[in-house]
């Protein structure tokens, strides 16, 4: 059951041109949540209007929640990048959503995610690797540039640590490490079987429709197929922007 809870600013950090990560931790006791819920998030104030954002970290004892918030120009988000502070206060509403994880499945699962689409997927991931009941984990993340893939390392690591796990990182308008190109002409040359997997999509509409298309011809059921699209500001979205 969603419940408002009062958080304070642990950091905020720059991790690509427009996204900004904040840790929060709970002024009093936690939010219970699932990994690939959202919260939303609003100033003690009420001067901003809340915004929805998932939670890119699995849940910890300490309760602290991550979020990464994507700037768009004259959107509700500009006071997160411009005003936030650390050790403000901000009021946190939830968990809300339906974009997770059956707990007692074992088949092997798929991540795709482009930009701030990663917060659900870094949360889903990181919840799978410890509960080490799925076959085998993948995430391609789709970034415009290098400079636009967050936590490249932290994946790398991940897939060092873990036999299961592998990362994919893939460019769309630059040069650089293969593979390159779009996620659904990637999904197609990687000529792997999907209908055996679970698979996780999350970032903007287009995006997400595109992916799920692509998993849906490899084979994958319909309903093993799970979809968060991430709209602008202008609408309301069941994550983040």
């Amino acid at each position: 059951m969603p419940i408002e809870a009062t958080y304070r600013v642990l950091s905020v950090e720059r991790r690509t041109a427009t996204i900004r990560e904040i840790w929060l931790r709970p002024l009093a006791g936690t939010m219970p949540f699932l990994p690939g819920e959202y919260v939303l998030l609003e100033s003690c104030d009420r001067a901003v209007p809340p915004r929805s954002y998932s939670i890119a970290n699995a849940p910890r004892a300490d309760g602290l929640i991550s979020l990464l918030v994507t700037r768009v120009p004259g959107g509700r988000s500009t006071w997160i990048h411009e005003g936030l502070s650390i050790d403000d206060e901000v009021s946190v509403d939830g968990p809300y959503g339906t974009f997770v994880d059956d707990p007692s499945r074992t088949a092997s699962c798929l991540f795709l995610a482009a930009g701030s689409g990663l917060a659900p997927m870094r949360a889903l991931v990181e919840a799978a690797l410890l509960a080490r009941t799925r076959r085998s984990l993948t995430l391609i993340l789709s970034a415009r540039t290098e400079h636009d893939v967050i936590d490249r390392e932290r994946f790398v690591a991940w897939q060092q640590r873990h036999s299961r796990f592998r990362f994919i990182g893939t460019l769309t308008r630059a040069a650089g490490p293969p593979p390159t190109g779009r996620i659904p002409a990637l999904l197609f040359s990687l000529g792997e079987e999907l209908g055996n997997h679970d698979v996780f999509i999350a970032g903007a509409p287009g995006f997400v429709g595109a992916c799920a298309a692509a998993a849906e011809t490899l084979g994958v059921a319909p309903d093993h197929v799970h979809t968060e699209v991430f709209f602008v500001e202008s609408q309301w979205s069941a994550g983040a922007a």
